[in-house]
Formats: structure tokens, sequence, C-alpha cells
């Protein structure tokens, strides 16, 4: 009887084991590797707040000014007109008058009439495509070559971020050459 008792025990023990524990263990280890997973997010989101509290700090110790520079390299927003007048600005230094100036966004074009501040979208040419969008500015002018020269050098040093995305050139029969160009500028999405 003794003996029985010890294997019916022993298979009680075992199906209990099968039916219900083994369950609860499995349960339990999916558990474990859930809490691995949130553990090393809360981890990375910790190294984070570290990182930007970092750069916040630096950005703190920055000037006024340097924060407007900043801001002109990378601006927050579009505003088509203020670009349009810092390229007259510049061509003007030059003698140079920009003619048929436009600016794109999304392959649609826009005028100077525009306000400019809403929503561009990135040409697919930057990697953080989801923070970093783009606008085109197109325009034309008749300039000597060497007025050409220095207003190219005014764009280059400009704090804005600038990139040439097309250009032609022509004679003309006065001796000035005939440029139509392509700009392409950043700005940075919230």
């Amino acid at each position: 009887m003794k003996n029985i008792t010890s294997l019916i025990l022993i298979i009680l023990a075992i199906g209990l084991f099968f039916m219900y524990t083994n369950g609860e263990i499995q349960g339990m280890k999916s558990i474990q590797v859930s809490n691995a997973t949130y553990a090393t997010a809360i981890q990375n989101s910790q190294q984070l707040i570290a990182e930007r509290d970092k750069v916040l700090a630096v950005y703190n110790t920055l000037t006024d000014q340097e924060k407007a520079n900043l801001n002109k390299i990378l601006p927050d927003n579009v505003d088509n007109v203020r670009l349009m007048i810092d390229m007259n600005n510049i061509a003007s230094r030059h003698g140079i008058i920009l003619q048929g100036l436009s600016t794109s966004a999304d392959g649609s074009s826009g005028n100077s009439g525009g306000s400019g501040s809403g929503p561009a979208t990135n040409s697919g040419t930057n990697p953080s495509s989801d923070t970093v969008n783009s606008v085109s500015i197109s325009f034309g002018f008749s300039s000597s070559y060497a007025n050409f020269l220095s207003f190219m050098k005014d764009v280059e040093s400009s704090l804005r971020i600038l990139d040439i995305s097309s250009m032609s050139v022509t004679a003309n029969p006065t001796g000035t050459y005939n440029y139509s160009m392509q700009l392409q500028t950043y700005w940075l999405s919230q």
C-alpha cells in the first residue's frame, strides 16, 4: 500500500508538472525576455537623456549671436520670402539682378509671394529624412564671369547651407553670360 501511494503521488506530481507548472515556467521565461527588452530600452533612453542634457548644456552656453548663426545654417522652418531676399541681397552686392526667382518643394513650384512656412518634403538625398527637409530655389541672371565668381564666393561663404543642384551657362553677344541655377537648401523639421 505504501508503494502504491508513493507511485500515485509521483504520477500526480509528474502530471501536475506537465499540466500546470511547465506552462507557468514557459510563461515566466517569456516575461523574463520581455523584461530584458524593456531593461535595454530603459538603459538606451537614459543614455539618450544624458546625451540630450550634454548637448543642451553646450547649447545654453552659446551667445545669442551664435544661436542666430545656427538657426541660419539649419533653420527650423522654410521662409521662402526671406530666402529670396537673402539671395537678392547677395546678388545685388555684385551688380547682379536675379530673374525668374522661384522656390519648389516636393516637385511643386512656388513664387516669391508664398509665405514658405509650410512643410516641404525631403528629396530623399539625406539619410535622416525624418528630421531634415529640403527646398529648391531657381533663378537666372546675366553677368560677367568675374561678377559671377564673386557672387558664387558669397553664396559659398554664406551661413545658409546651399547646394548647387543644376547650372547652365550660355554665351551672350554682349560679352556677358546668361546663367541659370537651381540651388537646394535645407531646414529642420520638428
